[in-house]
């Protein structure tokens, strides 16, 4: 529906987002249909379907089927989807990747490195200026046609300033990413915390594309959380990690004892398993072996999965009952470990959750594996860049 407002600034540069929104989500239609759909007068969506026209967001295919006997024909209008790219970049602790994509979201090309050992600014920075080079020069993609970049990582981000006030994983604080990324890539950047940006990549590619309201938590070295109201990913830090879960006298690296993230995250996992199962093994037991151990049999591994999803149940639950959420989706590295985890997550949440949310919620693994950050990275830049530039003016 069209968005009422007394600045008509405002409501132009709204209504246009509504149309681009609308067309990215259609192979094709027409000027008419637009107008009906978003409750915007004809010579409203005209005035934009033009603009964008003169942009080069949007070019005309031809004439349609008449809607009715003998009727004028419209001219469908679609997205030009090869008149911009956007580029995403997630910055891992482990892996960084780097990939391009169309105005549709599209993938064209994407490349996956280990992130360099040491990972000082000066040299993430390089090694992602590199990767951008080579993905550009592979992907024979016009660099003048990139409007911008995405980026994912970890830590608390202030997206607006494009600052990082700290990245525990990198040992980062105090740090204007945004500028020293654009001054190096000469490309316009937008960063966010990792955890939000994935739930941006499940509206636009994952389990969240049909929700207005969602929460997403992030089970990866550590968990992390972000929630979506009403369409909108709150752009402020949900640290779910940190609910009080059990009173066994667990540390948290935050200095408590008994956080979720000190028992249910791949860190705590990997800790857990090694302690218990790796008395006789010389190499590091990492989530991913304790994963396999327990799908081949081993009950002391499974039992490992199952206290950590008892654990992410219980919090989620608590989540649920206050926020009412259409879905909770489960992402990160840990959450690939699927029914193992799943099940009791679900188990616990039936003992926990009221019957009434029980009933309404859903509870989702990702669809995004590995490629979540990154994913979400382009969606973030698209948004930024092409669709929703006014969402960061809150």
């Amino acid at each position: 529906m069209a968005i009422k407002t007394g600045d008509p600034e405002m409501a132009r540069v709204l209504n246009r987002n509504l149309v681009l929104d609308l067309l990215r989500n259609v192979d094709s239609t027409h000027r008419a249909k637009i107008a009906k759909e978003l409750n915007l007068t004809k010579a409203t969506v005209t005035t934009i379907v033009n603009n964008l026209i003169n942009e080069g967001l949007v070019k005309e295919l031809g004439e349609g089927e008449s809607q009715k006997a003998g009727g004028r024909k419209p001219v469908l209008i679609t997205l030009n989807k090869s008149s911009s790219y956007i580029i995403g970049i997630d910055i891992g602790k482990t892996n960084t990747v780097v990939a391009i994509s169309n105005l549709k979201g599209d993938i064209i090309k994407l490349i996956r490195r280990p992130t360099v050992k040491n990972s000082s600014v000066t040299n993430v920075i390089k090694q992602i200026s590199n990767l951008v080079n080579k993905l550009i020069k592979e992907s024979k993609i016009d660099r003048k046609k990139v409007k911008g970049v995405g980026v994912s990582v970890a830590g608390i981000v202030e997206r607006n300033r494009g600052f990082i006030k700290l990245s525990p994983d990198f040992n980062w604080s105090n740090i204007f990413l945004s500028d020293l990324l654009s001054s190096e890539l000469n490309f316009p950047v937008k960063i966010d915390n990792c955890t939000r940006v994935m739930t941006l990549g499940e509206e636009w590619y994952g389990n969240a594309k049909k929700s207005k309201n969602a929460f997403f938590i992030n089970i990866g070295y550590g968990i992390g959380s972000a929630i979506m109201i009403d369409g909108k990913i709150y752009n402020n830090h949900s640290e779910i990690g940190h609910f009080y879960v059990t009173g066994k006298k667990i540390r948290c690296y935050c200095g408590k004892y008994g956080c979720l993230e000190a028992v249910a995250s791949g860190n705590a996992i990997e800790r857990t398993s090694n302690e218990i199962l790796n008395k006789e093994r010389k190499s590091w037991i990492t989530a991913k072996d304790a994963a396999e151990m327990a799908k081949n049999g081993d009950s002391v591994a499974n039992k490992i999965f199952h206290d950590a999803g008892k654990y992410i149940g219980r919090s989620i639950s608590s989540v649920a009952n206050f926020l009412n959420p259409d879905k909770i989706i489960i992402g990160g590295g840990v959450s690939l470990a699927g029914d193992l985890l799943l099940a009791p997550i679900k188990e616990e949440f039936k003992k926990q959750a009221m019957e009434a949310i029980n009933n309404s919620t859903k509870i989702e693994i990702s669809k995004l594996g590995i490629n979540a950050g990154v994913l979400g990275a382009i969606a973030l830049g698209l948004n930024h860049f092409i669709f929703k530039p006014e969402a960061d003016s809150d």
